[in-house]
């Protein structure tokens, strides 16, 4: 997907791909795409503008239900306060699909910084191989890659 306008005028790098955008999840909001390496929106629930985090910068990724209908994704990072983003209905889905990307990037990272390849979001072995088959879905791992990380987390104790 290259006809996507990425918020700020931000640009993607050559190796950089859409994997979501706000319109996919069905969310009447700003504009949130997810890409192969960073969250990009124009601004977050604090009101900080042209927000854009690299996946390989991403700690944790969190769901907060607040009233009936209405939910937010609470990203943290390494180096900055947290940043929220409205997710109305779709908080579930969303979640899901910025855990699963950022699962996937982490995993291939972690061999460089560490030498072992762990989940960095944790969870069962069931959860992880719903993830990996979301992101084969979504096109973010090619069949051949799929094949391997299940093979790796079937291996897992």
């Amino acid at each position: 997907m290259t006809d996507v306008e990425l918020p700020a005028g931000a640009r993607l790098d050559d190796d950089e791909f859409v994997v979501r955008t706000s319109k996919d999840w069905g969310l009447s909001i700003k504009p949130l795409i997810l890409t192969t390496k960073r969250l990009v929106c124009p601004s977050d629930l604090t009101g900080r503008s042209a927000v854009s985090l690299k996946l390989t910068d991403v700690r944790s990724v969190k769901l907060s239900k607040h009233a009936i209908g209405f939910s937010t994704i609470v990203v943290e990072t390494i180096d900055q306060k947290p940043v929220s983003f409205a997710t109305h209905i779709n908080g579930a889905v969303v979640r899901s699909d910025i855990a699963a990307t950022l699962d996937h990037v982490q995993r291939t990272a972690a061999p460089n910084r560490s030498g072992a390849a762990s989940s960095p979001l944790g969870g069962d072995r069931y959860e992880q191989l719903r993830q990996i088959g979301e992101l084969r879905q979504s096109g973010v791992l090619s069949q051949a890659e799929f094949e391997k990380e299940k093979a790796r987390i079937l291996e897992q104790p």
